[in-house]
């Protein structure tokens, strides 16, 4: 069953976030991949942590409100944007650190599809 309550709605640039979490990536725990993403007035913080040490970047995004802090296992975030790499723009729906959060591109007309994900405890 598809999230019906994801209150939060963020709209990432593809490229870019691609692009950041290779880069913050590289450090990933080699047994869990996660990685956490922390979203806060018009920020998404990326962070990953292992034994050779830990990554951060930071993203504008155009979102306010509360700050949420969650985690995934970082690959498959990037099947995600690997298959839509050419979309541009996609939302990203949650509702809390805890429950499923919903990917889809901005443009439905290009790519019909959603992708459902679900949060590590990190």
């Amino acid at each position: 069953m598809l999230p019906r309550e994801n209150d939060k709605i963020v709209e990432l640039d593809c490229e870019l976030v691609t692009a950041a979490i290779r880069r913050v990536a590289l450090l990933a725990d080699e047994r869990s991949y996660a990685l956490r993403l922390r979203l806060e007035q018009g920020r998404l913080e990326l962070s990953s942590g292992g034994e050779y040490g830990d990554a951060h970047e930071v993203l504008d995004v155009g979102r306010g409100g509360t700050t949420v802090s969650i985690g995934f296992n970082y690959r498959y975030l990037l099947d995600f944007f690997s298959a839509v790499a050419k979309a541009g723009e996609v939302r990203m729906e949650l509702k809390d650190e805890q429950s499923a959060v919903q990917f889809c591109p901005v443009d439905q007309g290009t790519y019909g599809y959603k992708y459902l994900l679900m949060p590590l405890r990190v």
